[in-house]
């Protein structure tokens, strides 16, 4: 081989194999007709330690990912270049959270087994704090509206500054309040808005540093006429227009302008147009500053479902999900029908997630696959053991409770529980599909024993079995009505102090009294959440009337009124309105029994007082102060909820603040809000794998002389 083509190919050979990274030096040479070439291996790695970070900008998670995204993880080749941009990118991601005295020193040794150790020591700094921050040229909003969107800027009042650390500068929290303040404009129509210049000043120090935004905003925009193009199909412009919320005239805002083209979408989609493409085609005029549209309908074709494919459901049989889904194979596509069977699953309660995706078949443009991707949750609960109770002192438990048995959709609930005031059992079985109309069924049997002399002397005995059966309709997708007719027979024995306050009830002293109820109860209830579990959307409400039947030993009703509501505040934050009425009377000329009466105060009533201590008492000296209960009760509420997002595996869990209100009455006629109570206060609420827990924190706002409050407590059995 010649001189010259030795030398090409040597440059040949030497570019390839350093290409592969494994060698950090390569030598190509020619002894008479032979080739030969020289290696030396870059050495494995052997270690990568970075130390002395605080979490601040890098944790132990992203410094794993980074490593082994850049091939410096244990068992890899070395490569020095790697490590420089492995620096390079750890000072860029300091600096871009105002660290800019970041020093990072390297260390690297061989050992005699060609191994790498490297050390990397980060010497952090302090992070650059903002002496000023100031926005010029700003003419439709203040400077301090303006400020506000951003996360960084001035220091707050040092001990608020403290926690909040408003004062360190972070190029991520500057971009993303400069892109906030950018939507605020263009929402509002000033679509010429810009940025003019962001100066940021660091001292020389590099401990501080000024920030000033010169902004232009521009005219504001509105919207001229509104077109319609493209195949309408039995849509009227008429119609089409009225799906709109933006009319001529009006301010141009984004948001609104993707609103109603997702509406349009819907209509046709909902009429099998599954890929419908809505175009809007804007037209600028830059002398009377509107904005024309033209909303260009492009309907492809009709597209029907060829098969309905579900995944995830290790535990639950495909039919219990199956139902829930409103279209079927070989059914038109209906894009409302498909999310609203979404929802429905989510209500379930049997899933922690649930995913809906659609493919295109190949070759065929009018079929489409639907694939459900299911996660389950634990619908069933077993549990043993020892529990705490406000009312009834040390309980003993032992319960069974599956909400998906067999994966069948049903439901069974066996519960025992007994302490020194109360023993329950009780067997309950619902199957809410019995029929093919979604009717549903259940049936029970039950025994309570109540022995009021261990929590309160001078109190009262019951022993009460009974029966239950139920049947449910639907009346819409959302709503239903349910209907229970439940016998049960109840023995009371009263004391001679109770007897004193409950002479109607009680008109024997001493001995046991025998009597039975035929209770017939109808419940209607609608439910529009998002999921059943932890909902941030959607409202729940129930409106439940019982009766006990003139064959019965009672004459009594009951009427409820429940109500609760749930609305995002933003990504994190849901708010919860909550109300609940109850009223009972007599009928006959008989009163309601007093242990069938209201009682207000604790977990599921108003928080920071004791439980069931609320409302009118007893007079007579052995009862005195103790609550007798009422025949109407008013209660209400509202929650700040948010996840716990700096707890890792949260998902479960849930935050709150809240205000309590609410009373006890007498005598319907007795209402005043002179009598209300009210509390505020913080909840946490963790989904476990044996139940809801919850614990709570609550100080009363509004309270009378003789309350008796209860600032903590925790529950099991009880959510947000």
């Amino acid at each position: 081989m010649c001189s010259s083509d030795l030398k090409k190919t040597s440059g040949q050979i030497i570019r390839a194999l350093y290409k592969t990274g494994f060698f950090k030096d390569v030598e190509v040479s020619q002894e008479e007709m032979v080739l030969k070439i020289k290696l030396q291996e870059n050495p494995s790695i052997k270690y990568v330690e970075i130390n002395n970070y605080s979490d601040k900008v890098i944790n132990e998670d992203s410094v794993n990912r980074i490593l082994e995204s850049m091939g410096l993880s244990q068992g890899k080749i070395f490569n020095k270049k790697q490590l420089s941009k492995l620096i390079k990118n750890l000072k860029s991601s300091y600096i871009s959270r105002g660290y800019y005295g970041i020093e990072i020193t390297e260390s690297v040794e061989i050992d005699v087994q060609n191994r790498v150790g490297v050390k990397l020591d980060i010497n952090e700094g302090e992070v650059s704090r903002i002496s000023s921050m100031k926005i010029n040229g700003s003419k439709i909003h203040k400077e301090k509206d303006l400020l506000d969107l951003f996360e960084i800027g001035e220091p707050d009042f040092f001990i608020l500054n403290y926690f909040t650390e408003k004062d360190h500068y972070s190029k991520i929290a500057l971009d993303a309040g400069i892109e906030a303040m950018k939507s605020l404009y263009t929402g509002a129509g000033y679509l010429d808005f810009k940025i003019n210049k962001i100066d940021t000043n660091l001292s020389d120090n590099k401990k501080s540093i000024a920030v000033d935004i010169q902004i232009s905003e521009g005219a504001q925009y509105k919207i001229g006429d509104i077109q319609f193009t493209g195949d309408l199909l039995n849509q009227s412009i008429d119609d089409l227009r009225n799906l709109l919320i933006i009319a001529k005239d009006d301010v141009f805002q984004q948001k609104k302008i993707v609103k109603s083209i997702q509406a349009i979408t819907d209509v046709f989609a909902d009429q099998g147009y599954a890929f419908a493409k809505i175009n809007t085609i804007t037209s600028e005029n830059k002398k009377n500053h509107t904005i024309a549209l033209n909303i260009n309908v492009d309907l492809n074709r009709k597209v029907y479902v060829n098969r309905i494919i579900i995944t995830g459901n290790t535990r639950t049989q495909d039919e219990v999900i199956r139902r829930e889904i409103g279209l079927s194979e070989g059914s038109l596509y209906s894009n409302s029908t498909l999310n609203e069977s979404v929802k429905k699953i989510r209500r379930l309660g049997f899933f922690s997630d649930v995913k809906m995706n659609m493919s295109k078949m190949k070759n065929t443009e009018d079929k489409i696959n639907i694939h459900f991707d299911l996660d389950e949750t634990k619908t069933g609960q077993m549990s043993a053991g020892i529990t705490q109770s406000n009312s009834s002192g040390t309980s003993f438990n032992f319960g069974i409770r599956e909400n998906n048995f067999l994966g069948t959709g049903n439901t069974l609930n066996v519960n025992f529980s007994s302490s020194k005031a109360v023993t329950t059992g009780s067997f309950y079985f619902e199957d809410p599909y019995f029929t093919n109309n979604k009717s549903s069924i259940n049936y029970g049997i039950f025994s309570k024993t109540l022995d009021g002399l261990e929590l309160v002397s001078n109190a009262y005995k019951i022993d009460e079995t009974g029966i239950s059966i139920g049947y449910g309709i639907p009346l819409t997708e959302t709503t239903r009505v349910n209907s229970k007719l439940r016998i049960s027979k109840k023995d009371l024995t009263c004391t001679d102090v109770f007897k004193l306050d409950e002479p109607e009830q009680c008109p024997t002293i001493g001995n046991e009294i025998n009597q039975t109820d035929v209770n017939f109860n109808i419940n209607w209830s609608g439910s529009s959440l998002n999921q059943a579990y932890n909902p941030t959307e959607g409202s729940k409400s129930s409106l439940d009337f019982s009766v006990s039947l003139p064959m019965s030993d009672y004459r009594f009703y009951k009427l409820n009124a429940n109500h609760k509501k749930y609305q995002a505040i933003n990504k994190n934050l849901t708010l919860k309105i909550r109300g609940n009425v109850g009223l009972t009377q007599g009928y006959a000329g008989k009163e309601v029994p007093f242990f069938e009466r209201y009682y207000g105060g604790g977990s599921s009533s108003i928080r920071g007082f004791k439980f069931n201590s609320l409302g009118p008492t007893y007079s007579n000296l052995g009862q005195s102060g103790n609550a007798k209960g009422g025949e109407l009760s008013i209660l209400a509420g509202v929650s700040i909820i948010s996840p716990m997002k700096f707890v890792k595996n949260s998902d479960n869990m849930r935050m709150s603040a809240f205000i309590d209100v609410g009373g006890i009455y007498d005598k319907t006629s007795n209402f005043t809000f002179d009598e209300l109570r009210m509390s505020t206060g913080v909840a946490f609420s963790w989904l476990t794998p044996v139940g809801p827990l919850g614990i709570y924190a609550a100080i009363p706002l509004i309270k009378k002389t003789g309350d008796d409050t209860k600032t903590f407590e925790f529950t099991i059995g009880s959510t947000f």
